[in-house]
């Protein structure tokens, strides 16, 4: 008897106790080419309590098997009869259609009933069927489709089974396993059916073992746990088996079902696990640091030596359930808990430093670093390491100390530092302005020089008129009113057509009109000269406009590009934005100077240009100088920009203009400035500051 067998004896016991209720839900399709035939069957089905579907020929029949659930088909067709009943069984068995087939049929010929059966038409009833009659067959054909489809799907379930299933009578004897015991003990079916469940005994269980489970099992309970057994080869294997009663009607019990797992593999992986825990407790117990670990209450499970001596308690005492809240301060106790919860969550922190509290009640400060304790994918714990950090603390204290001191030094280093900063960037402007003071010196002697050449016109001028009034005078006070001296007269006209009467009256004024020029461009000079030279506080912002500024360089400037070079000026009327003048007038002035000698040192027949242009946008100002001049190798663009570095010659040149007016843009302004060098020839720099609110400091 096979495992089928045995689960259809005890299903069929079951249902036979079972009165049949039909099932509305139940689906019958009846097949009749006899319209009148059909609807009596259809009547008889629905008084059943079934749900009736009809069909008058075959097609319509196979058609209703792919659009419904059937449960059973009563087929009746006539002609042709045996074509007709082979198609429809046919498709039924090529679709994997299993319902039972009922032939309801008016010939009594008996090779037509057998030749349904051999079809697999489950009964063949003659014609006419009475309502009872028709019931009970159906009843039989559902119970027992249904007994086998049960059947067919615990006989696959137990075959399939990976455990190991052993079926014995009530005795011990073996009347069925499956193929998974034969993978577990190496003994097939036919090898141990009929033969005692003892021949898998390994002798290491006791008589004392084997009466227990006997008098469990013959109770009527089920028994479950470990024992080792012996496979068909001699191997000892554990296993954890499950021993269930299989009891008939009156409760008798008349067979044994065991389910058998093989669980060697992880019996030896918990012997593993067992031997790396205690290879663990002995490696932490060689660790000077505190180990521990604690479970889900909060309680430590396992503390090392160097933490029970670091805290002071014993083995005994942390084996009984001893919180590990304790070891904290009372203050920090509340955070542990929460960074507990967090970590226990895979949450990550960085907070890990808190005070430990000994067991005699002094404190000292710890860090902790901790991990989950992860098995099967569920955290059970917490394992972590504690570190003393008193040393360590006390040597932070000495090193705060340190760094106060040095951050004092560095300081005064920085002052010192940015002092010398300033010196040298005044030395460099002081430099520019020496640089330019000879070309400042003609550029003011110019026009004192023809201011000094008119009034000394001017004298000779005014002492010829001086002559001439004194001439008028004496002929005034010498003349006979009544008859006036002609040769007098002719004295005066020759005096006159002397000293060009006519030419020096047209010539005062243009006199006075160019001396006054000549003093306005002093006055220019000068006051660009005051501009540039005012002096604000190195971190004063005031409001400035930048164009007023290149106008103040250029006219500062104007005798080191006036021989060489054009200048040329797109100015767009700018918001004023905060800086500091002098500093910024300083890189205009490097930035224009460094144009000017750019293009002298091709030695050109002709003058260059310069082009000076100014913008802004929503968030900054801009100013660029361009030159013709010879532009700039990419290796030396990069480098600029460094202090002392210069391709001038010797003496020619400290190297600290362009790093000084990067210097001021970029890291004193927030700006930037840049250079670039177009395709067709020159160097382009380009100064850019944000545009802000300005705020003027000390403006007076």
């Amino acid at each position: 008897m096979n495992a089928g067998q045995i689960v259809m004896n005890v299903l069929q016991e079951r249902m036979e106790s079972t009165p049949y209720t039909p099932d509305h839900f139940t689906t019958i399709l009846v097949v009749d080419d006899d319209p009148v035939s059909q609807k009596q069957t259809a009547a008889i089905v629905e008084k059943l309590g079934y749900t009736a579907l009809t069909a008058d020929n075959v097609t319509a029949c196979i058609n209703l098997f792919s659009t419904c659930m059937i449960e059973l088909l009563l087929l009746d067709i006539h002609e042709p009869w045996k074509s007709g009943l082979v198609n429809v069984l046919n498709h039924l068995h090529e679709h994997n259609i299993s319902i039972p087939v009922i032939i309801i049929s008016g010939s009594s010929d008996i090779e037509q009933a057998v030749f349904s059966m051999n079809l697999g038409a489950y009964a063949y009833l003659l014609k006419p069927v009475s309502d009872n009659r028709l019931g009970i067959t159906i009843r039989n054909a559902l119970t027992e489709f249904e007994l086998r489809r049960k059947v067919t799907l615990f006989s696959a379930a137990i075959t399939q089974l990976p455990m190991g299933v052993v079926i014995t009578n009530d005795q011990g004897i073996i009347e069925y396993t499956n193929p998974g015991f034969t993978a577990l003990s190496g003994y097939t079916e036919s090898e141990v059916k009929g033969r005692s469940v003892s021949i898998l005994k390994s002798g290491l269980q006791s008589k004392l073992f084997y009466r227990k489970f006997w008098d469990t099992i013959n109770s009527g309970k089920i028994w479950q746990g470990e024992l080792v057994n012996r496979k068909k080869n001699g191997e000892l294997y554990t296993e954890y088996c499950i021993v269930c009663p299989i009891t008939g009607p009156d409760s008798v019990i008349l067979h044994f079902i065991s389910i058998k797992q093989d669980i060697t593999q992880r019996k030896k992986e918990q012997e593993a696990l067992a031997e790396s825990e205690q290879s663990f407790q002995e490696l932490a117990n060689l660790l000077l640091q505190p180990v521990f670990e604690i479970d889900l209450k909060g309680n430590i499970i396992f503390s090392n030596n160097a933490g029970l001596n670091l805290f002071g308690y014993s083995k005994e005492e942390i084996e009984t359930g001893f919180e590990a809240i304790r070891l904290f301060a009372p203050e920090d106790r509340q955070r542990v808990l929460q960074n507990m919860a967090a970590r226990i969550q895979g949450v990550t922190f960085d907070n890990h430093e808190y005070v430990a509290m000994k067991k005699d009640g002094s404190s000292f400060p710890i860090l902790i670093y901790s991990e989950p304790i992860i098995r099967r994918g569920v955290p059970i714990g917490i394992r972590g390491l504690g570190l003393d950090i008193s040393e360590r603390k006390r040597n932070e204290e000495k090193l705060l100390e340190l760094n106060q001191t040095l951050e004092e030094r560095v300081r005064e280093r920085t002052h010192e530092l940015e002092v010398t900063h300033q010196q040298m960037i005044l030395q460099e402007k002081l430099a520019s302005i020496g640089q330019l003071a000879a070309g400042l010196a003609h550029e003011i002697n110019n026009p004192i020089n023809f201011v000094r050449i008119n009034f000394a016109t001017l004298r000779e001028d005014v002492n010829d008129l001086k002559r001439l009034i004194a001439a008028y005078r004496d002929l005034f006070r010498n003349m006979d009113p009544a008859k006036p001296s002609i040769d007098t007269l002719e004295k005066l006209r020759l005096l006159e057509k002397e000293i060009d009467i006519e030419a020096l009256l047209g010539e005062l004024p243009e006199l006075f009109d160019e001396s006054k020029r000549g003093f306005e461009r002093v006055s220019t000079i000068l006051g660009s000269m005051r501009n540039f030279s005012f002096r604000h506080a190195l971190d004063q912002r005031v409001p400035f406009d930048l164009n007023q500024g290149i106008r103040d360089t250029l006219v500062i400037a104007q005798n080191e590009y006036r021989y060489f070079a054009e200048v040329e000026t797109h100015l767009e009327e700018l918001p004023p934005v905060a800086c500091n003048p002098e500093q910024i007038n300083q890189v205009f002035l490097n930035l224009i100077v460094n144009c000017a000698h750019a293009i002298a040192s091709q030695k050109r027949s002709d003058k260059g240009r310069i082009t000076i242009s100014s913008g802004f946008d929503t968030s900054s100002v801009w100013c660029s100088i361009a030159d013709d001049g010879p532009g700039i190798p990419p290796v030396t663009r990069n480098r600029i920009f460094e202090p002392f570095f210069t391709t001038k010659e010797p003496g020619k040149g400290t190297g600290l203009g362009l790093s000084i007016s990067y210097d001021i843009i970029n890291n004193k302004h927030d700006g930037s400035l840049t250079v670039s060098c177009p395709p067709e020839g020159g160097s382009v720099f380009t100064i850019r500051l944000p545009l802000k609110v300005a705020e003027a400091s000390n403006a007076s």
